[in-house]
């Protein structure tokens, strides 16, 4: 999606309330109109007429034209911003859908900290310029209106006002590059400083002892210099934009009070009409200023759609074929499977058969392909060459949501979220029972630590699970897997921070559950309990089975 088609897209989802609102900023412009015109009646024909009457009947109107105006400026306003934040929220979860949607390969495109970034204050910077169409809609309407209404007080008046256009099309046409540079700069550093904060926060305690604390400390200063720098480097292109912009009418104001002065002074032109002719050229400094910074927001959000737009066209690799074929669970198999890893080379994982009920143990020395074949059997990698198939069909013909309620996996290192232990095993499983629960636990081996706790499944488990040890969150991760109820269950080194005692009661819960399951494994244990063991092994760089 390029730029210009999302700030569209942006539009039209808020077409409603941006009518509402330009409605109400055309009545908003039309005050600011009148209210110099009231005010030069009242001058002519209430005080130097001396007419009372005139006075009390054009400052009544001064006033409903004030209210009005107040009136229609709130409706502007609200129904901007109600339009803007409704959009924003949207495309913050079409963001969070097409990230969710993504596979390793694609996330591997952008950091966390840059991710976060484009979530929150590129969508903020469409969400404040999407508020602000309307009062630039209206704006420019209200621009043109002043100059035709300038051009009936006197000709000459007239021509001084039109003379500002020719230098305000320059100063508008010196900025907005320049702007966008130094913008696109800024949205950079402000990436990279948030991965730098991630990796402050979360990596800091693993790093402590070894001198890495001062290494990301350094590395979040160098980070916010560079945020720093970038936003000083705006911030000047920004102020000389919004200085010289307004200048033009200023200067052309400053000059038809002094043509306009004389001709009053001859008797050639009212006080009143002088008074008009100078309030509204400052109203027109003050739409220039109005149009600058909304010129200035344009090019905010018009950077962050760039960014925005790079994450929603990142489409993952692995897709769900247009026609589908159905899935059935019988044998998986891996035939004549090559996989080529990012930063490794190619090499061969074994030809593979696990029959259903089976429990199936890999092990292997480290880097042997033990968590990538099971990637590959969960297709959360595709293979080179070769295929995976369940049942006999390929995995890469059925569709991915069928494989994930088929099979699943529970990684050696498993994520847990911030919340309570019961939210971290539903995982959005709303029907999910306590009864399922305690079973799913009872067979992970944790359900007696729960229960221990003075909440139960109600006790919060921290920012990723830090309250937890290592083999309580793999213990959890198992539960969360075992609750999912899938006919296939793929896991790795799931008991590698549990003692041996607890690892047999594990394991008896997994003989007991009744699924297919592949065990990578380094523990002489799980092998022991297994039906059958598969040995990937490494020799002079090729892959040796045993």
């Amino acid at each position: 999606m390029t730029r210009s088609e999302l700030l569209r897209w942006s539009v039209r989802q808020s077409r409603a309330g941006l009518t509402a609102s330009w409605i109400g900023g055309l009545g908003y412009q039309a005050g600011l109109i009148a209210l110099p015109w009231c005010l030069g009646r009242a001058l002519d024909r209430g005080i130097t007429g001396g007419d009372r009457g005139e006075l009390i009947l054009w400052a009544v109107a001064t006033l409903v034209v004030s209210v009005a105006l107040t009136a229609a400026e709130w409706a502007m306003r609200w129904w901007s911003t109600l339009a803007g934040v409704r959009t924003g929220n949207t495309l913050l979860l079409r963001l969070a859908d097409r990230v969710l949607g993504w596979d390793a390969a694609t996330a591997h495109r952008f950091t966390a900290g840059d991710l976060v970034v484009r979530g929150t204050r590129d969508v903020e910077q469409v969400t404040v310029w999407l508020s602000t169409v309307p009062s630039l809609a209206s704006g420019v309407i209200g621009l043109v209106t002043v100059l035709i209404v300038v051009a009936t007080l006197d000709p000459l008046l007239a021509l001084i006002g039109l003379a500002t256009l020719p230098l305000l099309i320059l100063v508008n046409l010196w900025y907005p590059r320049r702007y966008d540079r130094a913008n696109e700069a800024l949205s950079a550093a402000h990436g990279a400083r948030a991965d730098a904060v991630e990796d402050l926060l979360s990596a800091s305690t693993a790093v402590r002892g070894l001198g890495g604390e001062t290494v990301l400390v350094e590395r979040h200063h160098q980070a916010s210099e560079a945020v720093r720098d970038r936003t000083l480097a705006l911030a000047r292109v920004a102020a000389g934009w919004s200085a010289h912009a307004p200048f033009v009418p200023w200067l052309a104001t400053a000059a038809g009070v002094a043509v306009g002065g004389l001709a009053v002074l001859d008797g050639r032109f009212s006080v009143g009409g002088l008074v008009s002719f100078a309030s509204w050229m400052a109203l027109l400094g003050r739409q220039v200023m109005m149009l600058t910074l909304r010129f200035n927001q344009f090019g905010d959000a018009w950077t962050a759609a760039g960014r925005i737009g790079a994450v929603l066209d990142a489409a993952p690799v692995m897709t769900t074929p247009a026609s589908p074929a159905p899935l059935t669970v019988g044998p998986l198999r891996t035939n004549a499977v090559t996989v080529h890893p990012p930063g490794r080379g190619v090499f061969s994982l074994p030809d593979l058969c696990v029959q259903p009920g089976e429990f199936v143990a890999i092990t292997g020395a480290v880097g042997s392909g033990k968590s990538t074949l099971l990637r590959l059997f969960a297709r959360l990698d595709d293979p080179a060459q070769g295929e995976v198939t369940l049942d006999g069909t390929d995995l890469r013909t059925v569709d991915l949501a069928a494989v994930r309620d088929t099979i699943t996996l529970v990684g050696q290192r498993p994520l847990l979220l911030s919340g309570t232990i019961a939210d971290n095993l539903r995982l959005g499983r709303d029907g999910v029972t306590d009864e399922q629960m305690r079973d799913a636990c009872r067979r992970a081996a944790i359900l007696e630590h729960i229960e221990s706790l003075p909440d139960g499944f109600g006790s919060e488990l921290g920012e990723r699970g830090s309250t937890v040890s290592g083999g309580q969150a793999q213990r959890l991760a198992l539960a969360r897997g075992l609750l999912r109820g899938s006919r296939i269950l793929l896991l790795d080194d799931v008991t590698s921070a549990v003692d041996a005692t607890t690892e047999q009661r594990i394991l008896d819960g997994l003989r007991a559950a009744g699924s297919t399951i592949v065990f990578a494994t380094s523990r002489p244990a799980v092998a022991a309990r297994a039906d059958r063991v598969v040995d990937l092994g490494v020799h002079d760089g090729e892959l040796v089975h045993g």
